[in-house]
């Protein structure tokens, strides 16, 4: 390979990595236009680059849109990474332990652009099933509501501004405003809850689990049918919920107080202003 082969590869690598930071912020998809003009890339260059990629499984296409997106690749890097950590094999003793105690399915969540991504579950014989890997909307789930309840102020708020809210239910909140201040109120106690707003009869309450640095790295939830999970028991399980973030928070070097961000006085005395959940 020749000096100019080498460099036009670096550059290449350079230009897939900004195409890939540009997707990762537009979780709904993007088209070739619009990403080339982020970018600052011709149409033809960011085509090309999107076909290795989606070769590869780095990117994919919405057939309905024609719009990228970032592809399961990712998520397969994502649990290899945590993996190579050993986060599972901190938190799957606690999954396992919920999942007995509630009869209920449990599981792991990250926050991926604007969905949460469930990277682990545990669950009993009354069950249901999550398939792992699922990829759900973060703003009509537990765990989607507790990470973006602790994310910074300035992601919170380009969140809030960009991302397209769809009606799954009567329950979904689609109006900014309205979950901008349901998250302040699940960041200032510490837990979600989603009464059916994402599926008819399903309900789930999460809470965050923080890492050294006192950031939510990932969400702990219970998830169940509405007939089971009513939201009395919600309520009783939250203290359980919450001691078992905490252990593993703890495993992972977790200091209390170290939260990142904390409340603001308006922000505790509008949450106070608001209803349980």
């Amino acid at each position: 390979m020749s000096r100019e082969e080498k460099l036009y590869a670096v550059h290449s690598v350079e230009r897939a990595l900004a195409i890939l930071e540009a997707l990762g912020q537009n979780p709904g998809g993007v088209g070739v236009t619009k990403l080339g003009k982020d970018v600052g890339l011709h149409k033809s260059t960011v085509h090309r680059l999107l076909a290795t990629l989606a070769k590869y499984g780095f990117v994919e296409q919405d057939e309905a849109t024609e719009g990228y997106r970032l592809g399961m690749k990712f998520v397969l890097l994502a649990l290899n990474f945590l993996n190579q950590l050993d986060f599972r094999r901190e938190v799957l003793p606690y999954l396992r332990e919920l999942a007995e105690v509630t009869g209920e399915t449990t599981q792991l969540a990250v926050l991926e652009g604007g969905e949460v991504l469930y990277l682990e579950r545990c669950h009993s014989q009354e069950a249901i099933t999550v398939n792992l890997g699922l990829r759900v909307p973060a703003y009509c789930t537990a765990e989607g509501k507790v990470l973006l309840a602790y994310l910074p102020e300035e992601r919170l708020r380009k969140y809030l501004e960009s991302h397209q809210f769809r009606q799954f239910t009567i329950n979904t909140i689609v109006n900014p405003e309205q979950l901008r201040l349901h998250v302040e109120r699940v960041r200032m106690q510490g837990f979600a809850v989603s009464a059916e707003e994402y599926a008819d009869s399903l309900r789930g309450v999460a809470a965050p689990v923080f890492d050294r640095h006192g950031r939510a790295v990932a969400a702990l939830g219970i998830a169940g049918p509405a007939s089971r999970l009513t939201l009395e028991r919600i309520n009783r399980l939250i203290k359980a919920l919450q001691e078992s973030c905490y252990s593993i928070s703890l495993r992972l070097g977790y200091q209390r107080g170290r939260v990142e961000e904390p409340l603001r006085e308006e922000q505790k005395s509008r949450s106070a202003k608001g209803g349980n959940y």
